[in-house]
This record gives structure tokens, C-alpha cells and sequence, in this order.
């Protein structure tokens, strides 16, 4: 922190980097050190959600916002698309909203989380990047929070190619059943697997019975990543999709 202090700026120490050639400035908070810097690590430095070169999507939904800075990739990597953010935690809200301004991209922001039923449910916040729906590890408060569909995110926008990222700290396997069996679209997910050494067999086969190619790269007994794509997808995904490192 002696170190920092002279970069640090109203509680934030900014970050300038570029994505795709495009300029952009990212907040650490320094009451979220260690989970902020590790975001900025993973999405601006090591770009670990991967994408494919022969996907273009027109749609982006970016699940588990965090701080918005898969938002900016998206923004950078795919300037047509429109983008939609998910995130429930509301001091995050404030920070994607400020990384849009402060970056002039333009996104939906819903505060809400994704999973495979709508509802409202308890919310337990811990660190920036590590709330969840377990109760069962230690948390600082408690909300309650609306659960969104995919199918519903989707259903009323005009979509002809979808990409999904998904980091919705153990939501993921809820939310895709349902979406996967009836999503005919060319569509693209990455994201990370929670509880892996259950979710991964689950995964695979909620993707492969849907007729989906799924591949997963980093597995641990906790936590790995993966990346699926529809049939419709195939023609311009085929072998060239990116998976990242965990």
C-alpha cells in the first residue's frame, strides 16, 4: 500500500490499458484491492474468456458483470454489438456504470443475477468478486436479489448471433439447462464452472444432449472454465474457438 499511495486517487488507483487498440481506464478500489486487481488481471491482462475470430456476434450478454470490464472487451472486440450487463451487487453497479461513462461505452445494466427460474432469492456479498447464493461461507450482509432467465433476456431483442459469458458463482449449470434445450440460434458461452468436479459432468451433458460441442480447459476440484457452442453455431466456430487459462 506504501507503494501504491502515490497513484491512488479518491480510494482508486486508475489502470490505463489498451484492448483491441481501443484506450481505456479501469478503477481499483482500494477497499476491493485484491478482488478488483485480480479482475483487472484476468480480463484486461490475461484475456481469459475466450472468443473466436469467425464468430461475430450482434448480441452480448455479459453474466456476472463485476466491475464491467468484460463489458469494455466486448465493446472493443465487437463494436456492433449491443451488450447487455447482468450484475446484482450494488457498489459493483456503481463501478460498471462509472467504467461505461468513463470509457464511453454504451450498455444495458439490469441488477440482477442469471439463473434457470425467475425469482427473488438471498444474495450473500462477500468480497467484490465472491458473492454467491451459499450461505454456508462467511459473508459481510445479506440482499435479496431478482433471478433473471436467459430465455427472457433474449426473448424480445433482435439476435441473430449470441454471445454469452457467464461467471455466476455456482448458477451456471441452473441457468443453461433450461436455455441450451431451446435456444436454436448460432450462439457462443464461456464462462467459469463452479463445484467442477459435479458441474462438469453436468455441463457436458446438458450441451452435448442438446446436440452442443463443449470443451473445458484449467478443471480443479472447485472451479474450471469452459466454452459451448450451438449447432447453428458450427459453420463459424468449427475447431477455432479460444478457450482461456484458468
Amino acid at each position: 500500500m506504501a507503494l501504491l499511495r502515490p497513484f491512488t486517487q479518491k480510494g482508486e488507483i486508475p489502470v490505463r490499458y489498451f484492448c483491441n487498440e481501443r484506450p481505456y481506464t479501469a478503477y481499483i478500489r482500494v477497499s476491493d484491492l485484491g478482488s478488483d486487481w485480480q479482475t483487472v488481471n484476468e480480463i484486461a491482462v490475461r484475456r481469459v474468456y475466450g472468443t473466436c475470430s469467425g464468430f461475430e456476434p450482434d448480441l452480448v450478454i455479459d453474466g456476472g458483470g463485476n466491475i464491467g470490464l468484460f463489458t469494455l472487451f466486448a465493446a472493443a472486440t465487437f463494436p456492433s454489438a449491443k451488450i447487455l450487463v447482468c450484475e446484482p451487487v450494488p457498489h459493483n453497479l456503481v463501478q460498471i456504470e462509472k467504467h461505461l461513462r468513463r470509457n464511453h461505452v454504451t450498455a444495458d445494466v439490469l441488477p440482477v443475477c442469471i439463473g434457470g427460474t425467475q425469482r427473488t432469492i438471498p444474495f450473500y456479498v462477500r468480497e467484490a468478486n465472491q458473492g454467491s447464493f451459499d450461505s454456508s461461507l462467511p459473508y459481510s450482509s445479506q440482499i435479496d436479489v431478482e433471478v433473471i432467465t436467459l430465455a427472457s433476456l433474449v426473448r424480445n431483442r433482435e439476435a441473430n448471433r449470441i454471445f454469452i459469458k457467464l461467471d455466476i458463482e455456482g448458477m451456471e449449470v441452473e441457468a443453461l439447462e433450461p436455455f441450451v434445450a431451446g435456444e436454436r440460434r448460432p450462439v457462443l458461452v464461456v464462462g467459469e464452472v463452479h463445484s467442477a468436479r459435479i458441474n462438469v459432468a453436468r455441463l457436458r451433458r446438458i450441451f452435448e444432449s442438446s446436440g452442443w460441442t463443449v470443451r473445458f480447459e484449467g478443471v480443479g476440484e472447485m472451479t474450471g472454465n469452459f466454452a459451448a457452442w450451438s449447432p447453428a453455431a458450427n459453420s463459424s466456430i468449427g475447431e477455432s474457438a479460444a478457450l482461456a487459462a484458468s
